[in-house]
């Protein structure tokens, strides 16, 4: 399902993740057993050193900034970065992203299908899901489509456009439920879309995505909204103009007008799996992923051009910087470049072999958190950066 171009900080983690419906919201079904997934019930480790560990994700919300990796360990700070205490998560499952949608309120995702919630600013979190029970939805929501395109096939004439729409429907949603029905909860979730406090999205491994919009009290899947012929994995997720906007492998780019209905698929820009997507500032987006390739649209991406960057690193994590600026982090080398000109080019400004950089937190109007391999490491002024 990846591209042939190296991903090995990815594989490594998603390999240590993977070996530890359509129409109303569903009520999440009762849990199942857990015993064979301890990740699902013990705690987050008490880690002695914070800030010395591996860490994959990121987040700012308000003043306060957080960091999440292995384990289900997750800190946060309210000094920028000096100083840090460890958030209360109910789970050990590597922790793969985070997101917020106001200073309080927000979510997690993780390992073993884990999504998480916070409501006190990030101090304590709740498992609201985990992939024993999006199995269930997935297999519900299912058997529901799977009735609807049976009706409509039985309703249009033999062999016509809509019966043979209807078929193929079938045959995708049986396939991908009989792939991954018997796999068990090991499919870890990888991305957010918070839209506000009470609706959000959480996708992961092989297109599962989850919706709710009740702050997670319910959820339904929603892989089906998503408009491929795979089982895609969904690493990023963003909204950009009032669209939201997934990224996928193979090159697979989805958006949705109609606030997450339907993600068709957009004009392919080549077939390099992309980890995220962002609004460059000037009316355009950009979209990045593994060695190195971007692709930066004018036009809401109806089309795509190569962007002038010469790093070969994994790009992992973009953030906007003042003015026209864009900073990038790969995965591999500890490399920093940056944009002056809304993403058209990029130089390299920093490299630090000991490190893979997994996400970039802003902090104030010059600075950053490196969000690493080997720890956290604020830098207050990025002006003041060796070269």
């Amino acid at each position: 399902m990846e591209t042939d171009k190296i991903m090995l900080p990815r594989r490594a983690l998603f390999s240590s993740m993977l070996g530890a419906g359509c129409g109303a919201v569903l009520v999440a079904p009762a849990r199942a057993a857990v015993a064979p997934y301890p990740q699902l019930v013990d705690p987050a480790i008490k880690v002695r050193n914070l800030t010395q560990m591996y860490f994959v994700a990121g987040a700012a919300a308000g003043k306060r900034i957080f960091a999440g990796g292995e384990e289900g360990v997750i800190i946060y700070s309210d000094d920028n970065g000096q100083h840090w205490t460890q958030a209360n998560v109910p789970v050990s499952a590597t922790i793969t992203s985070l997101a917020f949608a106001s200073p309080r309120v927000g979510w997690a995702t993780g390992a073993l299908g884990v999504v998480l919630k916070t409501e006190d600013a990030g101090a304590t979190w709740v498992l609201q899901l985990d992939g024993l029970q999006e199995i269930t939805l997935m297999n519900e929501a299912t058997q529901a489509y799977v009735a609807q395109q049976q009706a409509l096939e039985a309703a249009a004439k033999p062999n016509s456009p809509a019966a043979t729409q209807a078929a193929a429907a079938i045959d995708r949603a049986t396939r991908r439920d009989k792939i991954l029905a018997g796999d068990g909860p090991d499919k870890p979730m990888l991305s957010l879309l918070p839209v506000s406090e009470t609706e959000i999205f959480a996708f992961g491994t092989y297109r599962f995505a989850e919706y709710s919009t009740d702050g997670g009290k319910s959820w339904a899947d929603w892989s089906m909204h998503i408009e491929d012929d795979l089982s895609q994995n969904i690493y990023g997720a963003a909204i950009i103009g009032g669209a939201y906007y997934l990224t996928s492998e193979t090159g697979l780019i989805f958006r949705s007008t109609d606030g997450g209905q339907t993600f068709p698929q957009l004009a392919q820009p080549g077939n390099a799996t992309f980890f995220g997507i962002m609004d460059t500032g000037a009316g355009g987006i950009l979209a990045y992923g593994v060695a190195g390739e971007m692709y930066l649209s004018p036009d809401q991406g109806k089309t795509w051009n190569p962007v002038n960057f010469t790093g070969q690193s994994n790009i992992n994590t973009i953030i906007a910087l003042p003015g026209s600026g864009l900073l990038v982090a790969g995965d591999s080398g500890g490399g920093l470049w940056i944009s002056k000109d809304h993403g058209n080019s990029f130089m390299l400004a920093s490299r630090n072999p000991v490190m893979g950089i997994n996400n970039l937190v802003p902090l104030g109007p010059m600075g950053f958190l490196l969000v690493t391999t080997v720890g956290v490491f604020a830098v207050p002024d990025m002006t003041k950066m060796g070269h």
